[in-house]
This record gives C-alpha cells, structure tokens and sequence, in this order.
C-alpha cells in the first residue's frame, strides 16, 4: 500500500487511529526466485536445508514485531520429520529424480484465502522465468478436494505435475524456492495486480454476457454453522431494501465468484478469508466490513482488507457488533455477532453516497 493510495475508513473515527496506521512495510520486501539444491521438504512444503528451516518457504517465520512468529514451532517440527526420515523409518519419504527440476508452493496453512494471496502468486512468478518445460510443480494429494485449485492449474497449457500422497516428505535433488509474502496479513500491490488480472482472463472463459453490472452484494452466512449474525434474517432484508443481492458464497463455482466480484461495486460481508474476494472488485466500489468488536483488542490482527480496499482504490468502512455469548467454540473469531440494523443502515447510505459521487 503506497502512501498516495492511503486512504482512511470513510466512517473513520479518532478512537479508532491505533487500528488503521499507514502500513508501507511491503515496500521494502523483495521476492525472489532461485535454485537450490539438496534439499529436504516436509509434506507441507517446509523447506529444510542444512539444520535450518529457509525463511522464504512459509508465511509468519521470519523475525519482526509485524505478527505472531511460528519459526521455532516450524523449525522443531521439520527437524524431527528429517532427522527421522533420513535415519529411520516411521515417515514415509521419496527421492525425486535428479535431472528434473521441481517447485513447491505449498506451505503449513492452505485454503481458498491462501490459495489466491500465497500459492498461485508464487506459481505465477515462477512462470515468469521458467517455461512450463523447465520444472515440474509439486501437487499434495489434497488439492484434490479443491475445485478451485484444479479449475485454475487446467488454464496453464503443459504444466508438469507430480502427485504426492498425504504424509509423504520429499529428498528434492533441485528445487525452485519462491519466496512467499513474509506475513499472512501483508499485501504487495503488485503480486495482487499480478494474480487478478490472471484470474480475470480465466473467468472470461466461464463467463456469460449479461448487461447487468455495478451490482450490489451482501455475502451471506446464513447456511454457516458459525460466524454469522443471530439476527440474519433482519440484516438481509436491510440489504434487499436497498438492492443488494443476497449471496452464498458456497453456492457458486470458484470462476462464478470471480464474474459476480467483477460486477461488484458496493460489497458487505462479516470478517472473514472468504473476504479475499474482494481482490476482484470493480475499482471505486465500496466495502463495508462488518466484524467482531473484539478485533479492536487484538494486536495481531492487521485490518488487511482494509490495506487490499487500498491497493485497489475500494472505499473501506467498518462496523462493529458485539458477540453472542456462545460455549464450546473453538476461537473468538468464530462467535456469533448481533447486528445493530441502525448502524449499518447508516453505513449502507454512506457508501451509495460516495460510490455515486465519485463515479459522476
């Protein structure tokens, strides 16, 4: 996020200045790509190279005040996996050929958030200095489960792909190390411009003509067994008065998201990585947030959606609820909100007021 693109929140509050600081870290993060050899990869894509976890392999390991860092947890964990499979026999391991060369960009977390700001970011790198001929990408047995990781990885003509089975580690002769982002919360501008314009030629394929854009959206969890409002029913038909269309995001196929964002200028959805989405928004649209009041008391969590509205010169307006009092559940982030209809009514009005202003 450059510091001609920030932008505060449009309800922007003084109470609120210690959760929204101008946040150019990026700036100074400089991805790369090289070949390494002789290498020992964890079966969730940990590199692990003369008794040293590689920094540039996962998210959250390397050593800063910007959020909660895993690398000893990591380190501890990949040494007795390699020590192990080296020496005894309890893990399973393969040795990969040795005159192929191969790319890991899988790393510990993985889902449809890390999939977009993670792992196609770096296979997209990559395909900017080697060809599809030059190296072989390595492909958990997982990823099978995941449409949107397939329907992506079938739009790149001749790609090699070598399955691995769940649990195995890998001996790898010669490896492509792309370095992943530092930090799960960060965004670099141009990885996000990279991968949505990748994604975008995608989805034309999929696409449908229709006349109808500028749509309005409200993301619905109501199917969800958690995070969701306990007043849902009066929080979507605030939104149907005002033309949003209620949406389930489960519904749709990983393209069909990407078509509806790409019509999207005014978007609302409860705090969560299915938020991710927004990378696909029309420019000059308009967010707005609703989340857990306790995300104002914790440190660690970087208000990232609110750097992405940035990046992509989207209006961010945030509101807060309180939390149903709920036993047996599993983290915080999970809890049920009660929705103040007044407050995001208000909200609502705003952010048409200011799409419509800017667009004229």
């Amino acid at each position: 996020m450059h510091s001609s693109n920030y932008k505060l929140p449009l309800n922007f509050k003084e109470e609120w200045k210690y959760l929204f600081k101008e946040d150019n870290k990026h700036v100074k993060v400089n991805l790369k790509s090289k070949i390494i050899k002789n290498t020992f990869v964890s079966h969730y894509g940990l590199v692990y190279k003369n008794g040293l976890l590689n920094i540039n392999c996962a998210p959250n390991i390397k050593i800063s005040n910007y959020d909660t860092n895993v690398y000893i947890r990591h380190w501890k964990k990949v040494s007795e996996q390699f020590l192990v499979c080296k020496f005894g026999n309890s893990l399973k391991s393969i040795n990969l050929e040795q005159d192929k060369l191969y790319l890991v960009i899988h790393s510990p977390w993985f889902s449809y958030y890390f999939w977009i700001t993670e792992c196609l970011p770096r296979l997209l790198r990559t395909l900017e200095k080697f060809t599809t001929n030059d190296f072989v990408l390595i492909y958990p047995e997982i990823w099978k489960n995941f449409t949107f990781v397939n329907e992506t990885l079938e739009q790149i003509p001749n790609l090699q792909l070598k399955l691995i089975e769940d649990g195995v580690h890998l001996f790898i002769p010669k490896l492509i190390l792309t370095d992943i982002k530092p930090w799960t919360p960060m965004f670099i501008p141009r990885e996000v411009i990279l991968t949505r314009e990748f994604l975008f030629k995608i989805s034309n394929k999929y696409s449908k003509e229709t006349k109808e854009d500028n749509c309005r959206v409200y993301i619905s969890r109501s199917a969800a067994k958690r995070r969701k409002f306990i007043n849902e029913e009066d929080v979507e038909n605030l939104f149907k008065k005002y033309d949003y269309k209620i949406v389930q995001m489960e519904e749709l196929s990983f393209f069909q998201q990407i078509q509806l964002m790409k019509k999207t200028t005014l978007l609302a959805g409860l705090t969560g990585a299915g938020l991710i989405n927004i990378m696909f928004m029309k420019e000059n649209g308009a967010f707005l947030d609703l989340s857990n009041e306790r995300y104002k008391n914790k440190t660690q969590y970087k208000f990232h959606f609110f750097k992405l509205c940035n990046i992509l010169n989207i209006t961010y307006s945030i509101c807060f609820f309180k939390s149903e009092t709920t036993k047996n559940i599993d983290h915080w982030s999970n809890e049920n909100l009660i929705a103040d209809i007044n407050t995001i009514e208000k909200e609502i009005i705003k952010q048409i007021e200011d799409v419509e202003k800017r667009r004229k």
